[in-house]
């Protein structure tokens, strides 16, 4: 008695059809990316490509943005700089254990202070202009057009 299967599918003279153009397209577009990402790492720490690839892609299509991503490799590279190779984590394991976090909550938390600084230096320019301080004649034109357009003062 025969106790093969008979799946068609595993013959191994069946020919599966290959990708469609739009999905390859879309798959080397986020290689590119991914690749791009990878390339930031500290080449001597890649280690398992195609799962940090893998990774990679994966985190971008999760929402995270990759000059982010690449900000909080470079961040990691910096910080690790002088650790011996037992001390570093290599690509596929930092990728896995999703330690870009932490860069990246860095990275976010320096934009919400130089967002917050931007903020109160054109509360402090306005002022000035309401006050009519002497150091108006100070303040540039870009910041002019930045302080109308944020309507804290007008034209007039």
């Amino acid at each position: 008695m025969d106790t093969r299967c008979d799946n068609s599918s595993n013959h191994p003279k069946t020919i599966h059809k290959p990708p469609t153009r739009k999905r390859e397209a879309a798959e080397e577009v986020e290689d590119l990316e991914s690749e791009k990402i990878l390339a930031t790492y500290p080449e001597d720490r890649i280690r398992d490509r195609r799962t940090s690839l893998r990774l990679i892609a994966a985190a971008v299509k999760a929402g995270v943005e990759p000059d982010d991503l690449k900000q909080a490799i470079k961040a990691y590279a910096k910080e690790s700089e002088g650790y011996t190779r037992s001390k570093v984590c290599f690509s596929d394991n930092w990728f896995k254990m999703r330690r870009w976090e932490k860069g990246l909550a860095q990275i976010l938390a320096d934009r919400e202070k130089a967002r917050e600084a931007e903020a109160k230096g054109r509360a402090s320019l306005a002022e000035w202009i309401h006050e009519r301080h002497p150091l108006c004649r100070h303040i540039t034109n870009r910041q002019i057009e930045d302080l109308i357009a944020s309507k804290l003062v007008t034209p007039e």
